[in-house]
């Protein structure tokens, strides 16, 4: 399908790789009066201001690790960038590394979800390009062979040449909430609710959340997540739903579940105009906490909360 978004993922084998491929995609930029963002770690990002010099101030710079803890902050962001700097006729270009070595196996899976996902969100829009380096040392085989079919091409020492990228792959084919879940654990705590059920739902989390040891601050933004999604279950998913809520190691996991739908692709990715009426709560969720994982199909949804006893933003 045709677009003028070029999504290229970038398998690099170390630091000195990473730059020699980063930093002529960002000069090349500069020279063509491009707008650019950089959206990786903070240790790539001083080696690319490092090596740029001068030129560093003509770059947006951010830290991925604090935007893209939960992956579906990102295509937001990206789409705020490209709507205050971008156009038909004035191209411009990003960096972006989601998946960096040590992610947990649930955001890896949301980070290839949201690398598909990309493709959707921006393929009838404005022209632009989308690098996104794959650490090939660090990353294992299936997470740098995923990039290949989430990418429109890959390049890098490590990229597989017996592997296709997704020259031809259909933005609009992309079911970023197809799947399921792995199993609630034994001794999850559950609730059933409805409307009259929606305090007691609140109630159950809050101190479940506390009885795990997470701080205040936390309980309060994920009860205040908990208590969106539980009114969206009422609303729109046959007026009750259930709940649990459990600890697993260092976090505290949530399930809401329910018998309605979700259809659009980029539920909860959609920044709300301030004075719509509804389509708040899965991006209420997404900005309150640290992952949010949505399973949905005609059988009904799941939407998994994560939020960690320690902060890492």
């Amino acid at each position: 399908m045709p677009t003028a978004f070029h999504h290229e993922a970038f398998l690099y084998a170390d630091a000195d790789e990473f730059l020699a491929s980063t930093l002529p995609f960002i000069r090349s930029g500069i020279e063509a009066g491009e707008p650019a963002l950089v959206a990786v770690s903070r240790p790539r990002a001083e080696a690319l201001r490092g090596e740029l010099g001068d030129d560093r101030d003509r770059v947006h710079f951010v830290d991925m690790e604090a935007l893209g803890r939960n992956p579906a902050r990102i295509i937001p962001f990206w789409r705020q960038f490209v709507d205050e700097h971008g156009g038909r006729d004035r191209p411009l270009r990003g960096i972006g590394e989601p998946v960096w070595p040590g992610r947990r196996p649930a955001e890896v899976d949301e980070c290839q979800r949201h690398e598909s996902l990309l493709n959707y969100a921006f393929w009838d829009g404005p022209a632009w390009r989308l690098l996104c380096p794959y650490d090939s040392a660090g990353l294992d085989d299936d997470v740098l062979a995923a990039a290949h079919q989430s990418h429109f091409c890959v390049s890098g020492s490590a990229a597989n040449r017996d592997e296709a990228a997704g020259e031809d792959l259909d933005p609009l084919s992309c079911r970023p909430f197809a799947g399921s879940l792995p199993s609630r654990p034994a001794g999850t705590a559950m609730l059933a609710f409805d409307r009259a059920g929606l305090h007691d739902a609140r109630a159950l989390v809050a101190a479940e959340a506390e009885r795990a040891g997470l701080s205040a601050d936390r309980v309060f933004d994920l009860v205040a997540a908990v208590g969106e999604l539980t009114a969206n279950s009422v609303m729109h998913g046959g007026g009750c739903g259930r709940l649990g809520v459990w600890r697993e190691a260092e976090t505290v996991l949530v399930e809401v579940e329910d018998a309605g739908e979700i259809v659009g692709s980029l539920t909860g990715r959609i920044r709300p105009a301030v004075m719509q009426q509804g389509g708040r709560g899965v991006w209420m969720a997404n900005q309150l906490c640290d992952l949010v994982q949505i399973r949905s199909g005609a059988k009904g949804t799941k939407v998994r909360l994560r939020m960690e006893l320690t902060d890492r933003a």
